[in-house]
């Protein structure tokens, strides 16, 4: 079976999409989270079944009171029409901010729900810098059986 795999980011991390994401994920300024969702609804992939996000470290999202991403998948879920689901686990509290680009390609991990069996998922994230959370949530998602795997970041580092 040949699954199809595609990352796409909707603007790079400078200006106002940075300023945009670092007031939802450390100021709490979650109307952004509709704007931020705003950019990725028109490059959302044609037949996906089911939005999905890629978690946050959960003594993160204890701190902030907030998933920035979940936030962002749920907005971007509402206004596609389609439905939006926690499909992934993150294992332990390994975060990705303020890491090395060396000690971020071992990213994160993932378990996914077996809900994503003969899916096509996307999986959303505020931004990719070395790939590799997407990566993780990728092979976890592949692994639980989906078709197909999308992407979409708010941003990408330059």
């Amino acid at each position: 079976m040949i699954r199809q795999v595609t990352v796409t980011s909707a603007s790079e991390f400078c200006g106002l999409t940075k300023e945009s994401i670092v007031g939802l994920k450390y100021r709490n300024e979650r109307r952004n989270a509709r704007e931020l969702a705003s950019l990725l609804v028109p490059l959302v992939p044609e037949q996906v079944d089911v939005v999905t996000w890629a978690p946050t470290a959960e003594n993160r999202r204890m701190r902030r009171g907030i998933d920035h991403a979940e936030l962002i998948a749920r907005h971007v879920s509402a206004s596609c029409g389609i439905p939006c689901r926690r499909l992934l686990r993150r294992l332990g509290s390994t975060q990705q901010t303020g890491r090395d680009a060396a000690t971020r390609r071992h990213g994160p991990e993932f378990v996914a729900s077996r809900a994503c069996e003969g899916l096509s998922v996307l999986v959303v994230d505020d931004v990719i810098t070395t790939g590799a959370t997407l990566v993780s949530a990728f092979a976890a998602v592949l692994q639980a059986g989906a078709r197909e795997v999308h992407g979409l970041t708010v941003a990408a580092v330059p």
